[in-house]
């Protein structure tokens, strides 16, 4: 599983400009959109200088069972 916590988001913005992506709630107008119903267990980042959004969505969990197997 990837460690978000340890690593910062940044949003370039052109030539040498990075900005920083910060965790933002979900309890915005756009959280309500039926479009995001695939986004559940999402964490939502967004630009601090632009409205730029990028969802970090876990991976399944590894399949642990041999195939033919059930789980």
């Amino acid at each position: 599983m990837f460690d978000y916590e340890t690593i910062k988001l940044l949003h370039h913005h052109g030539n040498d400009d990075w900005v920083p992506m910060a965790e933002t709630s979900h309890h915005d107008a756009a959280a309500h959109d039926p479009e995001r119903a695939w986004l559940r267990g999402a964490r939502i980042f967004k630009c601090t200088s632009c409205e730029e959004e990028i969802a970090y969505v876990p991976a399944a969990e590894p399949r642990t069972e041999a195939p033919g197997e059930a789980g």
